[in-house]
């Protein structure tokens, strides 16, 4: 069945054309879609023959679906044993070894979830590092067959084409439900232009085909054949084949006994070409069929039961009768239709027992683990311990190299063998719970509650409860982990006390972070005597919540700091509350310090779970510091990484130091954008859950820098109702009295005001922290006469003064000036005011520059206009770029680090060498000095 490329001028001109946008760096997505056998893959063929252009290809396939980084492993196989790799893959490009390596096993360990994300972003900087070399084309055919880790990928890496010579190349067919239809969407969604779609041949092309074919035709005979392969050129080719096989003599008597020839008449027709070649040709045949593409012809041998001698033979006649294609050393059938004729030709129970003995024949050469028991899961199910055995350990493979799908597909099977016995279907359903968990599945705590219950002996219970636990918390789904740990623990007696310590403190600390369970956290700290030291930063976020004086819970944290005890558990929520109780003592040193080492560990490997949880974390930190412009690049990079993948519960943590940084930036309409983004900007959020407040309190500061009182004051009210069902008044986390006093003042009840005011001063004297006393001080001076204003301001900024908290304090300079200027001392307003306007435009604080420079115009002062050029001028994003050129670090390093493109690093220079009026790189240095 040879391929022919017949009338496909347009065709072939429309993806030249593309392609030759590719090669002057205007990379793209181009896609060609038609039905089976139109005659994509020949395109395909075609184009990848172009001069200059380095080609890589892979295809998809039914067997090879489940294979993951199967298209990803196919593209890069020829770079990865060539001499290149050695300098391609370094930097971000080293990530790809997780992927593209036969073995994982030597691959740095990580958080669950965080294989994949590095093996995606290595896998993106190998395909722009091949692209810097020279034009580069992936062609991919069958994509409606990938693998989901490379979809996944492959939408990740079409973000990045504009800025490259690299262009992505696929052929999808249409008609033919896709195995992964989300992530092909947004493939195909990210082409440039409208997929080539190959004509049916014309009565003049399908002409030419019969005459070459069948000379002896008369004219009759081709309109016939045209109409009844309805110009496909592929059956066209098995319709004429046919005729020749059988000798038919292609007149007009035939051509009226001609129907319609369409796809499901290929297996016929295959099905007759077989018959006539030699016995042993049909099981030879139908074992590349279940072997699937690119199969050695041992495999198939030992498949179909013959030897080698007759099996190359039978081999050669397969080829001669277009059924076989030969590439290298392994073999291919000629075409999917092909293939699935073949395959589905043979009935259900026939092709189990194949891939059975299939995966027999790679287990006795000691084959790749996840190839066996890609074919393990077209097996019947039959009670095999050793089948259960290797799935599991091929899922392992799969989930230490980022092919999570893969995984899930694994485990999922093995449940079904099933497992020889409850301890073992446990381990199993636990492994699939938290494999599901990475992707946020609704499936996940049900599969662990279940591996819980069924668990042998206390001691993997409470094992299983502790991993299961931990992975839902990071999620944001407290209450199911808090389920799943209470059931756990429950008997303890005969659970290691080791272990009932650690999960009932993940149970605690989960169950503090939500309305309905905080009760119970408080009663099972209660009962907390002799608990080892990941116990202290619970009891710590106790005595916040209470509001007791901070030296107390920073004595219990200190402890555990001490301990070590937080370094051994990277994947407990605890590490997050650890770092919200160093935050409300004021101890922002020490979680800045601690975030920014998990940082400086998770960027260069690729683990963006961690790279995130850290990332928003230092943001909260950073903006009580009053660095604006390094709060918002932090916070930008976790909510874009959230807004993809997490549910509102999850999201609500990246997306409130978020609109802060940016209300601080003086860019609220951006903040109002991040909230309508994530869903947020009119609803109230989960009701219940900690960070709910925290949003509240941040959508209502965003309100009031839009001079929307009333709505900030209900969001106010709101939050205020929320932290007293959670039982938090520490004034550094519960601020809402502060900013209510600015929203009743503007809404003219002074009295509430200062009410509220008063109140927050009650609270901060109980903690005794700068912070939360400046911050009262200010709100409570608002309240009263510019003259008595000036006292209590004067005092707020003394005492924030050697505080870090240059936010507050900037804030507290800025109501100082103003208060003086207001009780007719100008002349004394203008140090405050100036102070602060320094302070503000050093650190990034825009909001707070333009107030201190407004009121400094009143009080006579002449300060500079506001930067439009220099360094005050640069967004967060361009300062943080410019601060890695500055280092000596190369535009791709930068976008390495910073998880960009390219393209995006070149404007982000750009607009800093415009506002800094710059000419050469090396002068970056005189305004950002290592």
């Amino acid at each position: 069945m040879p391929r022919t490329l017949l009338h496909r001028d347009a065709e072939l001109a429309a993806l030249g054309r593309q392609l030759d946008e590719v090669c002057r760096g205007s990379g793209r997505v181009i896609v060609v879609e038609g039905p089976a056998g139109i005659g994509k893959s020949s395109l395909l063929s075609a184009v990848a023959g172009a001069d200059g252009v380095r080609v890589l290809t892979a295809w998809g396939g039914p067997l090879e679906h489940d294979a993951g980084w199967g298209i990803a492993r196919q593209l890069f196989a020829p770079v990865r044993t060539g001499p290149e790799w050695a300098g391609l893959a370094t930097g971000a490009a080293a990530l790809a070894r997780r992927a593209l390596d036969a073995d994982a096993d030597g691959a740095e360990p990580s958080l669950a979830g965080d294989a994949m994300y590095a093996a995606a972003h290595g896998l993106t900087w190998l395909a722009c590092g091949l692209a810097e070399r020279g034009p580069t084309l992936l062609v991919i055919d069958d994509v409606h067959w990938a693998d989901a880790p490379s979809l996944r990928w492959l939408g990740q890496l079409a973000r990045q084409l504009p800025a490259v010579r690299l262009g992505i190349l696929c052929a999808v067919r249409a008609g033919e439900p896709p195995a992964e239809p989300d992530l092909l969407a947004e493939l195909l969604a990210a082409a440039a232009e409208a997929p080539v779609r190959p004509r049916p041949l014309g009565p003049a092309a399908v002409e030419a085909m019969v005459a070459a074919r069948l000379p002896t035709a008369t004219p009759g005979f081709a309109p016939a054949c045209h109409a009844a392969s309805a110009g496909n050129p592929f059956l066209l080719g098995a319709l004429l084949d046919q005729v020749a096989a059988e000798r038919a003599e292609p007149d007009d008597d035939l051509a009226a006994r001609l129907g319609a020839f369409g796809a499901e008449q290929v297996g016929r027709v295959v099905e007759r070409q077989l018959s006539r070649l030699p016995s042993g040709s049909a099981e030879l045949a139908r074992s590349f069929a279940v072997l699937g593409r690119a199969a050695p012809l041992r495999h198939a041998r030992a498949l179909a039961g013959v030897d080698a001698t007759v099996a190359a033979r039978l081999a050669d006649r397969l080829q001669a009768a277009g059924l076989l294609d030969r590439a290298g050393g392994d073999y291919a059938l000629a075409h999917p239709l092909v293939a699935g004729a073949l395959y589905d030709g043979m009935p259900a129970g026939e092709r189990a027992g194949a891939h059975a003995r299939a995966a027999r024949v790679l287990a006795a050469e000691r084959g790749d683990t996840e190839t066996i028991a890609l074919h393990l899961l077209r097996t019947d199910a039959a009670a095999d311990p050793a089948t259960v055995s290797t799935l599991c350990d091929a899922a392992d493979r799969a989930g230490r190299r980022g092919a999570l799908d893969s995984a899930a597909f694994f485990l999922r099977r093995a449940l079904a063998e099933p497992p020889p016995d409850a301890c073992d279907e446990a381990d199993v359903r636990c492994r699939l719970g938290l494999v599901l968990s990475v992707d946020l599945h609704a499936e996940a705590p049900a599969l662990l509650t279940k591996a819980v219950e069924l668990a042998a002996t206390g001691e993997q219970r409470a094992r299983i409860a502790l991993a299961g636990g931990r992975a839902l918390g990071l999620d944001g789904y407290f209450d199911d982990a808090a389920r799943l740990c209470r059931t756990g623990l429950e008997p303890r007696s005969d659970i290691p006390r080791e272990l009932v310590d650690l999960l009932e403190a993940e149970l605690v600390c989960d169950a503090m972070m939500q309305a309905d369970t905080v009760g119970e956290a408080y009663a099972r700290l209660h009962r907390s005597a002799d608990r080892p030291p990941l116990w202290d930063v619970l009891a710590a976020w106790k005595l916040i919540n209470e509001a007791r004086p901070a030296a107390e819970a920073q004595a219990l944290l200190d402890r555990a700091l001490r301990s070590g005890a937080l370094d051994t558990v990277p994947d407990s929520l605890i590490g997050t509350c650890l770092g919200f109780c160093l935050i409300a003592c004021g101890d922002l040193a020490t979680v800045e310090h601690r975030c920014g080492t998990l940082i400086d560990i998770a960027r260069p490997r690729g683990w963006m779970i961690a790279l995130v949880h850290a990332g928003f974390l230092r943001a909260i930190t950073l903006l009580r510091q009053g660095k604006a412009r390094e709060a918002e690049a932090d916070a930008r990079l976790a909510f874009d990484f959230k807004l993809r993948i997490s549910p509102p519960q999850a999201l609500i943590w990246s997306l409130f130091p978020l609109v802060d940084a940016l209300v601080e930036r003086d860019e609220p309409a951006e903040a109002a954008d991040a909230m309508r983004a994530g869903g947020l900007d009119d609803v109230a959020p989960p009701a219940g859950a900690l960070a709910s407040p925290l949003l509240l309190e941040s959508r209502a500061r965003l309100r009031l820098a839009e001079r929307r009182p009333q709505e900030a004051h209900a969001d106010l009210t709101a939050a205020a109702a929320a932290w007293r069902e959670l039982g938090i008044q520490h004034p550094s986390l519960v601020a809402w009295r502060v900013c209510d006093s600015a929203a009743l003042l503007d809404l003219d009840d002074r009295a509430a005001a200062r009410r509220l005011a008063e109140e927050h001063l009650e609270l901060a004297g109980r903690v005794g922290l700068p912070e939360p006393l400046g911050a009262g001080l200010r709100a409570l001076a608002a309240t009263v006469s510019a003259e008595d204003a000036v006292g209590l301001l004067e005092q707020a900024v003394d005492v924030l003064g050697p505080a870090p908290h240059r936010l507050e304090y900037v804030r507290a300079l800025v109501a100082l000036g103003a208060a003086r200027r207001r009780a007719n001392r100008r002349a004394a307003a203008r140090e405050p005011l100036g102070v602060a306007l320094a302070l503000a435009e050093e650190l990034g604080l825009r909001r707070l520059g333009r107030r201190a420079r407004e009121e400094l115009h009143a009080a006579g002062a002449r300060p500079r206009r506001a930067a439009r050029s220099g360094v005050d001028a640069l967004t967060a994003a361009e300062h943080r770029v410019a601060v890695l050129a500055a280092g000596g670090h190369s535009n791709r390093e930068i976008a390495q680090h910073l998880y960009v493109t390219r393209r995006t690093v070149e404007t982000h220079l750009t607009h800093v060498f415009q506002k800094l009026t710059l000419t050469r790189r090396a002068e970056l240095g005189t305004y950002f000095p290592a």
